[in-house]
């Protein structure tokens, strides 16, 4: 149940920074208006494209529904024996 919900909360985390992304510019337009926003999404861009790493917090959450749904598995399998 947590693996959907954190998955769900990643789904709309990614929509809301393309909607960002779009409202600001992609080539900097919106940038003079909101510099703020732009530096926050240009960072968002780069992780969306695969040129950062991902926040430390990201890998410990993925890390831990990985872990959480292994035991769930085993519990599963070992269940029915």
């Amino acid at each position: 149940m947590i693996v959907y919900v954190v998955a769900m909360i990643a789904i709309l985390a990614v929509a809301a920074a393309v909607v960002g992304l779009v409202l600001v510019g992609m080539e900097g337009r919106g940038r003079s208006r909101m510099p703020w926003l732009a530096d926050k999404f240009t960072r968002v861009a780069q992780h969306l494209n695969g040129e950062v790493e991902p926040p430390e917090g990201f890998n410990r959450i993925v890390g831990r529904s990985r872990v959480v749904h292994r035991e769930r598995g085993r519990e599963h399998s070992t269940a029915g024996h």
